[in-house]
């Protein structure tokens, strides 16, 4: 494993998604040295993901509005957001609003007011679209900085400490050559999880490599059991996101013999027409709001059959007369890509999408670990068991502002590491094993084993971890991943060049899968975006954040704190 290169730089900037290109501009503006690593190109990751038409972000219209605001974001967390986070959120939005445009983003304001998802009060909306767009100005503007580098199609495989501040890192290039970075600080924005599950509306990137990197950095991650799961499209064009107000015009979704789904589910006193209406108002799944059952029924019935092709809605062709910009957006998007609400077959299933949880930060993006900082969807941000709409993209904007701002002071006191090659190769074999020989037929072999542990440990969370969790579920599902190491040799994988991304990605799929498991058995309750169906109540005993640290050893630790 020989390190063949070394980069210094004042501070080393990972995810190239709004939070990255926010972060990364801030500390150029300030004349700092920067390089930003994307495992993608930049402007990569959820918040430039293809199959969407566009984003949103929510902000507070005025100074009365903000307790309002925080009101509303305390009302759906279900007591397991930050207050300071929100607070500061807020208050700042609507400043930070007004600088999308200076990274390259474009950010239309919505005619009037609206509700976002899961918001109970109506306010500005901003409307973020046109990927293609926004890459080319992205480019074009950190073309600019003599002082700020890009490296695409690269990972982290690992975050270096000295006297226990991070100093560096280890990548792994385009070439699947190992580069030493020495830093004087990091910022990682690498996102969530959500390519872990076999169905999801991620790039492939969101892999949840940065939970591993931050976490053996002496980092906490938090809330981990607050996926969202949202419905998605699996025909005519699968992985497409579904817009969920269309449920306004929907009159029923059903199975493959024409026959309600939903219907059997709904408890007495709650009408097919109620709960589509509820469930139009959000995204994603939650237990908090009576709209449950339009989830839970999908996925109940594709567990008991094994049936991922989805489930057919059953739109009125009225839908198509409704002219707010919010319909004729998406609709049109849609058609430009073929699909027709009204005239086409359209199925859906529910599909993992954003990680409420994450990385444990202040309002500043610092981590309790020095030299380290986290935002964007990697962080808990201000979100706790339900996330409203639009208030992830502006979390990019204000906490993306401020880790940068702390992080030019932070580097201004401190001095580059001492991190050399051999300490570096170290810390890898650590990790990884002694890289081992072998010929080619059994590299490949390993190879082709670690590719079906990642596919398997995918489909395991799918049908496990989902919307419909249980103990016999999920402890299942924890002893086949465990059974599941033994299959992948990482010493043999990653003394191959061409094999050491694969490594990396089992790796942190076999820790990082555990993890969530853990957490999801952890939380004997139904909250927010996490159902229990053996405790399907709310339980006051359970009422603080779940912590996740990794000890020394190398196994985690999990503990419920009033933090």
């Amino acid at each position: 494993m020989e390190i063949r290169k070394t980069i210094e730089t004042d501070v080393l900037v990972a995810g190239s998604g709004l939070a990255g290109i926010k972060a990364a501009k801030e500390l150029s503006d300030l004349g700092h040295r920067v390089l930003m690593v994307t495992k993608m190109k930049i402007a990569s990751g959820s918040s430039f993901y293809p199959l969407k038409a566009s984003l949103g972000t929510q902000v507070t219209k005025d100074a009365e509005d903000e307790q309002t605001f925080l009101e509303d974001i305390e009302e759906m967390s279900r007591g397991m957001h930050r207050q300071d986070l929100a607070e500061v959120y807020v208050h700042e939005i609507p400043e930070r609003v007004r600088e999308y445009p200076e990274i390259g983003v474009a950010a239309k304001k919505l005619d009037g007011e609206r509700k976002a998802c899961f918001a109970p009060n109506a306010r500005n909306i901003y409307l973020l679209s046109d990927w293609d767009r926004i890459r080319r100005k992205v480019g074009e503007i950190f073309a600019r900085y003599d002082k700020l580098s890009v490296m695409e199609k690269t990972v982290i495989l690992t975050l270096i400490k000295e006297s226990g501040r991070v100093t560096g890192a280890v990548l792994l290039d385009e070439n699947n050559e190992l580069v030493l970075v020495r830093c004087k600080a990091a910022i990682l924005a690498t996102g969530g999880f959500g390519s872990i599950y076999k169905h999801n509306l991620n790039p492939n990137d969101v892999d949840g490599s940065g939970h591993v990197l931050a976490m053996e950095a002496g980092a906490r991650l938090v809330n981990m059991e607050f996926i969202q799961f949202i419905p998605g499209i699996t025909a005519p064009k699968y992985k497409t996101l579904f817009g969920e107000h269309t449920l306004m015009y929907c009159e029923d979704i059903v199975d493959g013999e024409g026959k309600s789904l939903l219907l059997p589910m709904l408890p007495e006193g709650l009408s097919m027409r109620d709960c589509m209406e509820i469930r139009s108002t959000h995204g994603p799944f939650t237990h908090s709001l009576e709209s449950r059952y339009f989830d839970i029924a999908m996925m109940k019935r594709i567990a008991e059959t094994g049936n991922e092709k989805g489930f057919r809605l059953l739109f009125n062709p009225a839908i198509y007369e409704n002219k707010e910009e919010f319909y004729t957006v998406y609709l049109d998007w849609l058609k430009e890509r073929n699909v027709d609400l009204a005239e086409n077959e359209i199925r859906i299933a529910p599909f993992a999408h954003a990680s409420n949880g994450g990385v444990l930060i202040d309002p500043r993006g610092r981590t309790g670990v020095d030299g380290l900082y986290v935002i964007g969807e990697l962080s808990c941000n201000i979100e706790g068991a339900n996330r409203l709409g639009g208030n992830s993209t502006g979390a990019c904007m204000v906490f993306g502002k401020r880790a940068a701002e702390d992080c030019a002071g932070y580097i201004g006191t401190v001095s580059h590491g001492n991190a050399d090659e051999a300490v570096a190769a170290g810390r890898l074999s650590g990790m990884f094993g002694d890289p081992a020989s072998a010929d080619d037929t059994d590299a490949e072999a390993a190879a082709e084993r670690a590719r079906a542990v990642t596919e398997k440990i995918r489909e395991i969370l799918w049908y496990h971890a989902n919307v419909v969790r249980s103990e016999k579920g999920l402890t299942a599902a924890l002893e086949e991943i465990r059974n599941l190491e033994q299959a992948v040799d990482l010493p043999l994988l990653i003394s191959r060049p061409d094999k050491r991304q694969l490594a990396f990605k089992v790796r942190n799929f076999l820790m990082l899968s555990q993890v969530l498991l853990l957490a999801m058995l952890e939380r004997r309750e139904s909250r927010g975006a996490h159902y229990r169906e053996d405790y399907p109540e709310e339980d006051e005993a359970f009422s603080r954040r779940l912590f996740v640290s990794a000890r020394p050893d190398g196994d985690v630790h999990l503990e419920f704190l009033d933090e």
